[in-house]
Order: C-alpha cells, then structure tokens, then sequence
C-alpha cells in the first residue's frame, strides 16, 4: 500500500508518492489498499545514478526511504527504526474499523540473521512509538500522545514483501489472525469484506493458511457487520449457541443491527462520541417503532462494548436469563 509521502529509493513507481502525486493514497486513508501502483512509472533519475530522482520538496531520507513534508509522522517513526506497521497499525492505514487495544504497536521485518530482533543495543533504551490510528482519514490525536513498546509479529519473511511503508492487506490480516484474539481478528476481517477491502476467496485463502485454532474460529466471519461493535456482540451470542441474525430488515422499521431469538433487538453504536440531535431523534422514533411491533429493544454504545464490556455482558446474561429474546413479535 502506497502512502502520499514516502517513497522507496529501489522502487521508481513509489516515486509517485512525492508530494506532487495526485493519484497516490492520500495519508491516512484507506481508499486505496490494494498496494497497485499509482500515478505515472516514468519518473527522472538522479545524473549519473541510474536511481529514481528525488521528487522536488523531498525533506529528508530515513533509512531506504525518502520523506516529504506530508509523510504521516506516526509512520515515519517506525520506518525510522527499520520496521514496518501490521496487524492494527496497518489496519487502521488500509481504513478499516479497528479494536482499541493500545498496548503495543505492531510491526515486522524480514529475518535477516537467526536472533534478529527489535530491541536496543547495549546501553540504549527498547524502542517505543506511537500507536497507528484513524479517525475519518485523520490521526487521532490522543492516541499520537502515548509511547508504547513494539510488538515484533511473526513468522519471520526471509525478505520485504514489497517496496511499499505499509503491506497489504492479505499480509496484515493474517498477522492479526495470528496475532489477536479470535473477535478482533474477526472485526478486521469483517470490516475489510463490509468495506470491500478483501474479497471473500481472498479471506477463505488467508484462513485457510492459518493454524486450526485460528482457522476453526474465523470460518464464522459475515461480510454484512456494520461495525466492529457488532461483530463483537454477535460474536458473543453466537459462542453461547443463542441464536442471532445480523442486518435484518424488519417491515416499517428499516434495517437492525442485530435480532436475538425471535424478538431481541439490538443496535450497536460504532462511534466513540455521541451522534447528532437529529440521529438521537431518528434512533428514538426507530425504538418506538420496534416496540410497538413486540420487539425489546437495547442500544449499546461502544464504550459499553469496549470500554466496561464485563458490566454489559452480566447484563446481557441477565436478559438472557429473563428470556428477552423468546417473546414472540408482532406478524
């Protein structure tokens, strides 16, 4: 995956990315993530070298790269160290619906020597760096703020996969697929098929490559999740063998996230702050609307899904037990 900013000075088509590029993949957004080229491949060389010219506005070089002015600073910061984004870091660059989990920033490199590790020399600190996210295509920038170790992903590749900053997303997902825990794989997985990042064969290639845990957990992954809030609460249900159906469309109401049993419905909110006046209104005129057709409807919100997930879930448990979802609904 290119990225508006960084080019590889072995690799003239990533020359496309200096900051004269129109065509290349804006920084931070996932609207291109297939890692094609971009832009025009015949571009100038340096007199003499036989290497591709640097672009004019060209700041500085960091390792193998050359870095404008527009680089995205999270990421120079890892390439800086000689490693590149996977797994969470590079989901949230290819625009998919990311978990919080802000612990560490994921990374690989190709194994250059058996041992081969990040970590510091001898009298030199562990690299730390901020974790890589977005909100509508920009940084968030509290998350810029926090320094965190590396986590170095594996199995260890013998070479870089591409001259690319970020790798693509067949890479990054089955990292994370070895990497996570199985509903936050999943939410990748299901945020890239929603989001037409990942075409469904892609998906049953990259599992079906993966260690039978893995493999047994992600064969339940859906293509219609709105959110990864609901991935992670239907995922929920389903590991207790209740029964629950995604995306539903239910006749004057329009289409619910979630239906659980026969007359459960539940709506999970994607957004870390709340939505408009007139989405509450919306949503509120939906509620009634559900109700009044025999359905019990509850709303989650994603710091309840996310943030205090051991509260929601006793209850749930507690509606469960009730036996919310077994009320029959309106015809």
């Amino acid at each position: 995956m290119r990225i508006l900013g960084i080019s590889h000075r072995n690799d003239p088509a990533s020359a496309s990315c200096g900051p004269d590029a129109s065509s290349s993949v804006p920084t931070g957004h996932g609207g291109t993530t297939s890692g094609e080229p971009h832009g025009d491949r015949s571009r100038a060389t340096d007199p003499g070298s036989g290497s591709p010219a640097a672009p004019a506005g060209a700041t500085r070089h960091v390792g193998p790269w050359r870095v404008y002015d527009r680089a995205p600073a999270d990421l120079e910061a890892l390439l800086a160290p000689g490693v590149r984004p996977t797994c969470l870091d590079a989901a949230a660059l290819h625009g998919l619906w990311v978990p919080p989990s802000l612990g560490a920033v994921h990374v690989f490199r190709p194994r250059i020597a058996r041992g081969t590790r990040v970590g510091p020399d001898a009298g030199q600190a562990a690299p730390r760096a901020a974790p890589i996210r977005r909100r509508n295509g920009r940084p968030v920038e509290q998350v810029q703020e926090l320094s965190v170790p590396l986590l170095l992903h594996g199995p260890a590749l013998r070479s870089w996969p591409s001259h690319d900053p970020v790798p693509d997303l067949p890479l990054v997902l089955d990292h994370a697929a070895r990497c996570l825990p199985a509903v936050q794989a999943a939410i990748l997985f299901e945020s890239a098929l929603e989001r037409r990042r990942l075409r469904r064969k892609q998906a049953e290639q990259i599992i079906a490559g993966l260690p039978f845990r893995a493999r047994r957990d992600l064969t339940r992954i859906r293509d219609d999740a709105g959110s990864g809030t609901e991935t992670r609460v239907r995922w929920w249900f389903e590991a207790r063998r209740v029964p629950v159906r995604s995306q539903v469309v239910i006749p004057g109401v329009g289409r619910v996230d979630l239906v659980v049993g026969s007359s459960w419905v539940i709506e999970c909110d994607s957004r870390e702050f709340h939505d408009s006046e007139d989405a509450y209104e919306r949503d509120r005129t939906r509620d009634l609307a559900l109700r009044t057709r025999g359905y019990v409807v509850t709303r989650l919100t994603w710091k309840q899904v996310f943030l205090a997930w051991a509260d929601t879930e006793a209850r749930l448990l507690t509606a469960l037990r009730r036996g919310d979802h077994l009320r029959p609904a309106a015809a």
